[in-house]
């Protein structure tokens, strides 16, 4: 058993494909299927099982991975500290975020970041839910995640560095689709979706929607599953919902802004979260501090003021 075995087992057991964790490794395929076989074989416990083209963990591959990646981040922080002391920026970071963020803001930082400190900290990116990345975060599955504010968490650090717009969405045969500001009393009547209570988001929705007294469907919790369904439903039908990449694949949807004297423009925001007493290498700090300063650039955030929102004026077929 060596290191580089190790360091492809925790890959393979997070992508769970060969394909995918042999390119990220920069090896063959045929190599990193050797090496999992000489694993397992050393061990003499089969590690992953096959699953269509994917692989999953088996129950002791499960058990094993816990005691790897415990070792392995161990065996990294040792030598990020060795680094220290040539003052080296090195390294990986491992980097949980909303998906909200990972196709236009994340990516912007990261290349930000290497831009100012060149190419040798390596990040680790993966997604989910907040409350989820901030269980991993404290359980030492991550080094700093992109989340939701949660109350109550006194050992982390919360530090917004993304507000994203509260807006409507309709298709683009409802009689609202020609609006490009709309009231939250223009929605009485309406089928209203909106994000699941119990989460950051979809309690702050939830809060706004009992001072409105507007009926809402409370049942989701991404703006994907919402723009999928609002594109496709009929014209009384409209979510409630941020305005984020989730947004961008539908064609159908018109994304109205809501009168800012009613709902804030920054209406939820993204915060950068870490542990405040952890001990954090020169990579995870440069990483902190330069995020805490790092301003996104124009036009890579979704902005209904620079979007196609809907028609002009109302459609011929509409009567208003």
């Amino acid at each position: 058993m060596n290191l580089s075995q190790l360091y492809y087992f925790r890959k393979l057991s997070e992508l769970q494909h060969y394909t995918k964790a042999a390119k990220e490794l920069y090896i063959t395929q045929p190599a990193l299927s050797d090496a999992i076989h000489s694993l397992e074989k050393e061990l003499g416990v089969p590690l992953f099982q096959r699953e269509g083209r994917n692989v999953k963990l088996t129950r002791y591959g499960k058990e094993f991975s816990a005691y790897v990646h415990d070792a392995l981040r161990e065996l990294d922080k040792g030598i990020a500290i060795m680094h220290e002391y040539t003052g080296k920026l090195a390294g990986e970071l491992a980097v949980g975020a909303l998906y909200t963020i990972t196709g236009d803001y994340l990516p912007a930082l990261i290349r930000a970041y290497h831009d100012n400190f060149g190419e040798a900290v390596k990040f680790r990116v993966s997604q989910g839910f907040s409350l989820d990345l901030i269980e991993g975060l404290k359980d030492d599955k991550y080094d700093v995640i992109f989340a939701a504010k949660k109350e109550g968490e006194s050992s982390l650090c919360f530090e917004p560095v993304v507000a994203h717009q509260l807006v409507v969405a309709v298709s683009k045969q409802s009689p609202l689709a020609f609006r490009r500001v709309l009231h939250l009393e223009d929605l009485k009547g309406m089928q209203v979706y909106t994000y699941r209570t119990g989460t950051p988001i979809g309690d702050e929705v939830d809060k706004l929607v009992s001072r409105y007294g507007l009926q809402v469907h409370q049942d989701y919790d991404d703006e994907i599953t919402m723009g999928g369904m609002i594109s496709t439903a009929p014209p009384n039908y409209c979510a409630l919902l941020t305005n984020t990449i989730g947004l961008k694949p539908f064609n159908n949807l018109a994304v109205i802004a809501i009168d800012e004297n009613e709902v804030p423009r920054e209406f939820h925001s993204v915060y950068m979260v870490y542990k405040k007493e952890e001990f954090k290498n020169r990579a995870l700090e440069s990483f902190i501090d330069f995020t805490g300063g790092f301003v996104c650039p124009k036009g890579v955030l979704p902005d209904t003021d620079n979007q196609d929102s809907g028609p002009a004026s109302p459609p011929s077929d509409i009567i208003m």
